[in-house]
């Protein structure tokens, strides 16, 4: 690679790692990021194992680079989240790199780079302290692999394919719907049929080494909680997700994130329809060969989960589906940028450019667009009165509440009575059930963009029965309850 490219590279990753990395510590850790912080990583590399084990649902890989990581860093959200930046990070040049493997055509390779360091839903997960981006990480290294062994099998990149493979299933186990189609394909298209054989034996024996430990997990007593959410919808939401971002439910803010929501599904759509009729029209028979295998893994990678989800092996959570962005991403890239396509896939690549970098600034500027602010839910919580001790919170806030307020949860044998002047409740309801007397309202106040508090105060302090607050809050919303001893 010479310098010019070399620099233009340089320069993508680095507009990679400004958007993941300056904004680290603006929002407050959602709920599985708190449980990462607090309850997953222990001082003990064993303690945090048997918590995986036990409370997880993911493989052991990231809890340990993060338990690791947390050593040195710390647990704060700058910290801890600041592996998965960088990790986010380094996908960059390796979807440069997988890109070019497939296409070898630089212009196209730094075109994959510019739209996977951009994309709103990578960036989103590249500051999530879980191990969404560490799966993406490997997944690219192993598609690279791929595409080398395609053209130039050789035991050296067919090993490395393997390697990558297994690493991307100890990430998530989703990595496995990745995986799957270019073990396929090395079995079926490999002019080296028995060392393909051996490299994909290698990552099977890697996955079925997870499987008892998946049971495990599954076992734990945990309920799928997103089936909840019609299969329509969830695929619906991964749509807009992939183009987006995150955040919020969609079409569920103002008026203008509505607007937002709807034109970036309705551009990302016109995009890659422009680069299919590029690809028909205009691309070379290399080009399309290319362009056929991002999309067979990327397009598998979500399809098959789908069906699987229709037939009742129902796992799809949209976030799950992230591993499949960058074959995605590169597929758009290779439509783009045929090389008979001239201004018109110039023009496709500044357009999803733009409206990446468009969603990227909604999302530092809108709080709706961002992670629940449990955190400045908590500050309020502290600022209202100087010691409270009892909360009712939502279901879905109280690993965060407790993380940031120091605050325990009640289990069985504990006392079912705590004694407090107060009792503080958050909600996202307007309307709340008041707790029972002498407690009354003294303090209403709203906390943008989603909660509202209320605090309820007796003459004295008064032993509270914590399982009766339980539910206090009405309509659907379930809570729970979070107390704060005496220190």
């Amino acid at each position: 690679m010479n310098r010019r490219w070399l620099y233009a590279l340089a320069g993508i990753t680095i507009v990679g790692a400004i958007v993941r990395f300056a904004t680290l510590g603006v929002q407050s850790y959602d709920h599985d990021e708190a449980v990462t912080a607090a309850r997953v990583l222990h001082p003990s590399l064993f303690d945090t194992l048997s918590v995986v084990a036990h409370g997880e649902r993911s493989p052991p890989l990231y809890y340990v680079l993060g338990w690791g990581w947390s050593r040195v860093f710390g647990t704060g959200e700058v910290g801890l989240r600041s592996l998965s930046a960088l990790i986010g990070t380094l996908t960059v040049p390796l979807a440069y790199l997988a890109a070019k493997e497939l296409i070898n055509r630089r212009t196209v390779a730094l075109l994959a780079a510019a739209l996977v360091a951009l994309n709103p839903y990578l960036v989103w997960y590249s500051q999530e302290a879980r191990s969404y981006a560490l799966m993406v990480l490997f997944a690219t290294v192993a598609l690279l692999y791929f595409a080398r062994s395609l053209k130039r099998p050789s035991p050296g990149s067919l090993a490395l394919w393997a390697l990558a493979s297994a690493l991307a299933i100890c990430s998530h186990y989703f990595a496995a719907f990745l995986i799957a189609p270019e073990a396929v394909w090395l079995l079926l298209g490999s002019t080296r049929r028995r060392q393909a054989a051996m490299a994909v034996a290698g990552v099977v024996i890697a996955g079925l080494a997870l499987i008892p430990l998946a049971v495990t997990q599954e076992g734990a007593g945990r309920r799928n909680g997103f089936t909840d959410i019609a299969l329509t919808s969830r695929v619906g939401e991964l749509s807009l997700n992939f183009v987006a971002g995150q955040e919020p439910s969609p079409f569920a803010g103002t008026r203008l994130i509505d607007a937002l929501q709807l034109a970036c599904p309705v551009g990302g759509a016109a995009i890659g329809a422009l680069a299919i009729v590029l690809l028909v029209r205009l691309g070379s028979s290399e080009e399309r060969r290319a362009a056929v295998v991002a999309a067979v893994v990327g397009g598998g990678a979500v399809a098959v989960p789908i069906l699987l989800a229709v037939v009742g092996i129902d796992f799809i959570n949209p976030r799950n589906l992230i591993g499949a962005l960058v074959p995605l991403l590169i597929f758009l890239a290779i439509g783009l940028g045929v090389r008979r396509s001239r201004w018109l896939g110039a023009l496709g690549v500044a357009a999803a450019c733009l409206m990446f970098a468009v969603v990227l600034a909604a999302t530092n500027l809108s709080a709706q667009m961002q992670r629940p602010d449990w955190r400045g839910a908590a500050d309020a919580l502290e600022a209202a009165t100087p010691e409270p001790k009892v909360f009712v919170v939502p279901r879905n806030g109280d690993d965060p509440l407790r993380y940031y307020l120091d605050a325990e949860k009640p289990h069985k044998g504990e006392p079912a009575r705590v004694p407090t002047p107060e009792i503080a409740v958050l909600s996202t309801n307007y309307h709340v059930t008041p707790p029972p007397k002498p407690f009354k309202l003294t303090h209403e106040q709203g906390l943008a963009p989603a909660f509202v508090l209320w605090r309820y105060t007796a003459p004295r302090s008064r032993a509270v029965r914590l399982g009766d607050l339980t539910g206090s809050q009405v309509l659907s919303e379930r809570s729970t309850v979070l107390f704060r001893s005496s220190p």
